[in-house]
């Protein structure tokens, strides 16, 4: 755990670039970050749950935060900032990592019943995307999807479904045919979600059929708990290595290596671990200047009260910032955005309450098949998204569901 703080740290130096030991914060930002290791504690303690998987990806994100805080150009309280995110850090670890009480046994399936409606799953997802082309593909590189992303539009309802199909099915189906060592099946599963870029248009599925086998396997070798710390540090560390060859001049960025290099700490380091912590240091920003949503980023509370911004909160931020749309985590909408620092970590409480539901829904799962199937859902989904929008747009709530009516498969093949 120690280490995720230390490699984390680092890995923000790849981000912000000017947090080196030159920096008069410096010695500062690395005195209060060691501040988080009593959050270590909790999570020696704690049994690997659902809980668990997401609070060491929230745990990394608020480490960045707290680390860039000392660093940012941005102004705001920024004492003020630091002690609502340890508030609210721990307030949503305790119901997240704690309430454990698995559902009744009455709402699962037969182990038959579920293999055929996995088997019926993995056939409509693939009906879903031949209709979704329908609308429109585009073959076209990671650099230039954003600006396609919007050129064929498709009906609301076959978004939310792509959205459920893509968080939830098919990350489980892979998980659970894995389980059972139906491989055909299982590579079905992430076939099906590479398909799926020419017609979404989003770089996450293409990394998410590499991170979804990365994270069963990994979670086959190590110890889950363990396997957690494992799966964020591996991916962390060549970039950070890159970096540095390259700051030394070993490396030259603009040769075809160094392009290939920047490429890959620019989507892993930056993309994926930096951005969920830089968005609550511009959500921060923002909202000490601006009025605070009252929740109106939410689609139903927009449509009944009104919202004071235009757009939503991703289109906002991007509109003042320019760097792209930038949507935040739960401690960034729900709670910076919706409340305000001084409220945040009460929100905070209520968001953990609510992903121990997860705990119940996974508690009869093997490891590997929870942390398979719910990769989608934490690294890019609630790291970087409304736990709102995680559960009704990406699909957590379907995915809890599946968890739900699984039957046991700790005795099964595997």
């Amino acid at each position: 755990m120690a280490s995720l703080i230390l490699v984390t740290c680092f890995s923000m130096t790849v981000v912000l670039h000017n947090s080196t030991p030159a920096h008069p914060e410096f010695w500062h930002a690395a005195g209060a970050t060691m501040v988080l290791c009593a959050f270590i504690a909790l999570f020696m303690s704690a049994r690997f749950s659902f809980g668990y998987f997401a609070g060491i990806g929230f745990y990394g994100m608020i480490v960045g935060f707290f680390w860039a805080s000392y660093f940012t150009l941005q102004q705001y309280d920024h004492v003020l900032a630091r002690w609502s995110a340890l508030a609210s850090l721990l307030l949503f670890l305790l119901p997240a990592l704690f309430q454990i009480r698995p559902l009744p046994r009455a709402l699962m399936l037969t182990p038959l019943a579920m293999n055929r409606l996995m088997l019926v799953l993995l056939a409509f997802s693939a009906g879903v995307l031949a209709l979704s082309a329908t609308y429109g593909v585009a073959l076209v590189g990671l650099a230039e999807a954003e600006q396609f992303r919007s050129a064929a539009p498709r009906p609301a309802v076959l978004n939310y479904i792509l959205g459920w199909l893509i968080g939830a099915v098919l990350p489980f189906a892979f998980a659970y045919f894995a389980w059972h060592r139906r491989h055909g099946l299982a590579a079905a599963a992430i076939g099906l979600i590479w398909c799926s870029y020419p017609i979404l248009l989003n770089k996450s599925v293409v990394f998410g059929g590499l991170w979804l086998p990365y994270l069963f396997v990994l979670f086959r070798l190590f110890e889950p708990k363990r396997a957690t710390v494992v799966a964020l540090l591996i991916p962390m560390l060549p970039g950070i290595g890159a970096y540095y060859l390259m700051q030394f001049g070993w490396i030259s960025p603009e040769g075809t290596l160094g392009l290939a290099l920047r490429f890959m700490y620019g989507n892993i380091n930056i993309r994926m671990f930096g951005y969920p912590s830089l968005a609550m240091n511009y959500y921060s920003d923002f909202f000490a200047h601006h009025q605070i949503t009252h929740f109106c980023q939410v689609g139903a509370i927009r449509a009944i009260y009104g919202c004071p911004y235009p757009f939503q909160l991703g289109a906002t931020m991007a509109e003042a910032y320019h760097m792209g749309s930038m949507n935040g985590s739960l401690f960034a909408t729900e709670g910076i955005a919706s409340v305000g620092q001084m409220w945040a970590p009460l929100s905070a409480l209520v968001c953990g309450l609510v992903v121990s539901l997860g705990n119940s829904a996974s508690a009869r799962l093997p490891a590997p098949v929870l942390a398979a199937s719910a990769g989608f859902a934490v690294q890019q989904s609630l790291l970087n998204a409304p736990l709102s929008v995680s559960l009704l747009s990406n699909g957590l709530l379907v995915l809890w569901l599946l968890w739900a009516i699984a039957p046991p498969m700790e005795g099964g093949e595997g």
